[in-house]
Parts: C-alpha cells; sequence; structure tokens
C-alpha cells in the first residue's frame, strides 16, 4: 500500500483585488469631476481704489494707440514706429501718469504688440491698457 504523502499547507493567502479596483477607479472619477483649471487672470495685479478717496473730478488723461495689421495708428493716423516713441517721449516728459489703450486687431501680429509695448516702457509710462478690437 503505498503511502499518501501530504501537501505541504500553502502561506500564500489570496486576497480579492476586484475592491480594491473599484475603489481605485472610484477615486480617479472623483479627481477627475472635481478638477478645476487655473484662472490666468487670477495672477493679474490689480489697482482696487481704496474706501477712504474721494472721487476725483479731473477726467484722467488718456490716449489710444492702435496695433493694426503692418500698421500703427495713433489718433486715426497712421504712423511709423519712431514716429510714435517720439510722441510718447514727449507725452511721458509732460504727464507721466496718462494713461494709454491700445487697440489690437485680432490679425495683427505679435511682435508689433510686443515693440510697441517696449517704447511705452523705454519712455517711462506704466499706465498700460491692452484691448482686442
Amino acid at each position: 500500500m503505498p503511502l499518501r504523502t501530504r501537501k505541504a499547507a500553502s502561506n500564500a493567502v489570496d486576497i480579492n483585488m476586484s475592491a480594491m479596483i473599484d475603489v481605485v477607479f472610484l477615486l480617479l472619477i472623483y479627481f477627475i469631476v472635481t478638477y478645476q483649471d487655473e484662472i490666468p487672470e487670477a495672477h493679474l495685479a490689480v489697482n482696487l481704489p481704496s474706501g477712504e478717496s474721494k472721487p476725483s473730478t479731473v477726467e484722467p488723461e488718456l490716449l489710444k494707440l492702435q496695433v493694426l495689421p503692418g500698421e500703427y495708428t495713433l489718433r486715426n493716423k497712421t504712423l511709423t514706429l519712431g514716429t510714435i516713441e517720439r510722441v510718447l517721449q514727449g507725452l511721458a516728459a509732460s504727464s507721466p501718469d496718462v494713461t494709454v489703450i491700445i487697440q489690437v486687431s485680432q490679425s495683427a501680429r505679435t511682435k508689433n504688440l510686443i515693440r510697441l509695448l517696449d517704447v511705452c516702457k523705454e519712455v517711462g509710462l506704466t499706465n498700460l491698457n491692452v484691448v482686442k478690437m
């Protein structure tokens, strides 16, 4: 009669992984649904008026520049960048707190806007507003 040999009892325990996979997928779905993209405007510096100041009766001086495809316009006159630089130098010398509004056409090249902003920085103008036409 042959002797039966016992197999050694296995110490390995089988763990059911389906519940853990379900939890991982639920967490993944939760993080995807609750993700909020960063708002780029949140990092812009904004000058807010203080509550104590009295409203001024003097209208701020505004200068409107336009950046069109291949040209710059100041007071509805097409000018070169050099001419605009000379006008801005004179304006910055007389009133450095003037507000410059730069209107940019969607079809204008970005490098033209950057050149104009560089000119404004060189002459010392700091109140710049860029708007889309």
